[in-house]
């Protein structure tokens, strides 16, 4: 027999496949377009128009995550994650079968509309299926099987460089295709969220989803009871996104809005789409061996997600979030650094002289990823989706999602250029932006760690000098245990 905490893995690991779906988007996109078999069918794309194709998936996944919140209250968390694959395996059969370049646009467009609805919507999901012992590991595993999807993203669209014709870059977009008929074709068998069922007045139905997925009967009484108790104190109406930033929420909401702009604005992106540019201006010579350099950076990604995804619930939110961004920063300004001293433009293309400063960057490359993989990559979804009520969440996630998408836009659309235009100016601001980050998460965040959503909900009811006077014990015992 199945135990409950082992189901609860089994479905976050499913409807996870959302993640994979937009990881091997993010880490075949960048090698797709650089493939000579691209450029023969499709034609050479410049480094604007390269942007813009890129990018325009980010912009309808921005649209659609506004929606999404409408949709997960109005149909359930379960509907708004199945139709968003619906519409995501639309727009992957079309590129895959896409003929010229403005179709492949619409492509991506459409399937965008499907990944901003359906990924807005799996961490709400898979924090309120959750018990809070383990709340921030089952939420974690969108972000592993996110990176699954980045690093097999890279090596499909290496071994399918290899083929002769259009084949070679419609095979990552058949593989992307085939996942998402997998998702769609399994999210019907889902349970729908407790917590959705009982804001909409379906107790018993909440009840036997929570039976299936708590260890004890006694267990699921006090989780109703609780859940119940916090919906009644909230206005029994309808959420709106202008509540959102009334008095009582307007510091969690922004607070969630800006981690989740900010975990774009490091420059995450600008590495995982375009790494074949960055290698190739770090000292790679060959097309196959930025590739390579790419796929090992999706490897390191992959690595290092799994010990934030089994440590989360023991680490907490704040020092991961903190100790991360000084990191993250510290990486990026060491490669501005050394393109400021040994970096160039020469007939319109960005060098770095010197093996030994080409090595430091790829280095550098390599532990800013695994740094963002083990802290930010993880934290900062749960941790801005665990601080909302529960009335609100999916309004809430959605504009902090949108923040998300947007900012993504933004880095996706200039990267290129950005990277042309100035050796060190990229590094400098990607690595200024996580550093600001981690002082605004020093002063202005509590923990979270273990703490029921009904629990956090009574946290930020809390004046901000206890709540000042909480996050400073916190902050002092977790010196004390050394971490």
């Amino acid at each position: 027999m199945v135990s409950a905490t082992t189901r609860i893995y089994l479905i976050a690991l499913h409807t996870s496949l959302a993640g994979m779906l937009w990881g091997l988007d993010t880490g075949s996109i960048g090698p797709i377009t650089q493939m000579e078999q691209f450029s023969g069918s499709i034609g050479h794309l410049s480094s604007g128009v390269l942007g813009i194709y890129v990018a325009c998936i980010l912009l309808s996944a921005s649209l659609s995550s506004l929606c999404s919140g409408y949709i997960a209250d109005l149909l359930s968390r379960k509907y708004g994650i199945l139709t968003g694959g619906i519409i995501v395996l639309l727009g992957t059969i079309i590129s895959a079968s896409a003929k010229t370049f403005p179709v492949l646009v619409c492509a991506r467009l459409i399937t965008g509309i499907g990944q901003g609805q359906s990924i807005s919507v799996v961490t709400i999901y898979l924090c309120e299926i959750s018990p809070g012992e383990i709340r921030g590991t089952v939420a974690a595993v969108l972000q592993l099987l996110i990176t699954v999807g980045i690093a097999l993203g890279y090596f499909v669209a290496y071994a399918s460089s290899r083929i002769g014709g259009e084949l070679a870059w419609r095979t990552p977009f058949i593989l992307e295709a085939s996942m998402a008929a997998v998702f769609v074709s399994g999210m019907a068998f889902m349970p729908y969220s407790p917590r959705w069922l009982i804001q909409r007045g379906r107790i018993d139905e909440a009840r036997a989803v929570l039976q299936k997925l708590r260890a004890s009967s006694e267990l699921v009484e006090d989780e109703l009871h609780l859940i119940k108790g916090s919906l009644e104190e909230q206005s029994q109406e309808d959420a709106s996104y202008r509540e959102i930033f009334q008095k009582r929420y307007i510091r969690r909401s922004f607070l969630g809005v800006f981690l989740m702009s900010s975990q774009m604005l490091c420059g995450i992106d600008a590495v995982l789409y375009y790494a074949p540019i960055l290698f190739t201006q770090a000292g790679f010579t060959s097309n196959r061996a930025a590739f390579l350099a790419s796929g090992v950076s999706g490897i390191i990604n992959l690595i290092f997600t799994i010990p934030a995804q089994l440590w989360v619930d023991k680490w907490g939110r704040r020092f991961p979030l903190i100790g991360g961004g000084v990191s993250i920063a510290t990486c990026f300004m060491a490669i501005g650094t050394l393109y400021a001293i040994y970096g160039g433009k020469a007939d319109g293309q960005v060098y770095l002289s010197g093996r030994g400063p080409q090595w430091a960057v790829i280095i550098l490359i390599y532990m800013f990823v695994a740094s963002f993989s083990c802290s930010w990559a993880v934290v900062i979804k749960i941790y801005a989706c665990e601080i909302i009520p529960t009335r609100l969440r999916a309004k809430a996630c959605a504009v902090q999602q949108l923040s998300n998408w947007l900012v993504n836009f933004t880095v996706a659309l200039t990267t290129p250029l950005f990277l042309r235009a100035s050796p060190s100016g990229p590094y400098f601001l990607f690595g200024s932006a996580a550093l600001f980050t981690a002082a605004v998460c020093h002063f202005l965040m509590p923990e979270t760690k273990g703490k029921t959503l009904e629990e956090i909900e009574d946290l930020f009811e809390m004046t901000p000098q206890v709540v000042g006077h909480s996050v400073s014990i916190m902050s002092h015992d977790m010196i004390v245990s050394g971490l």
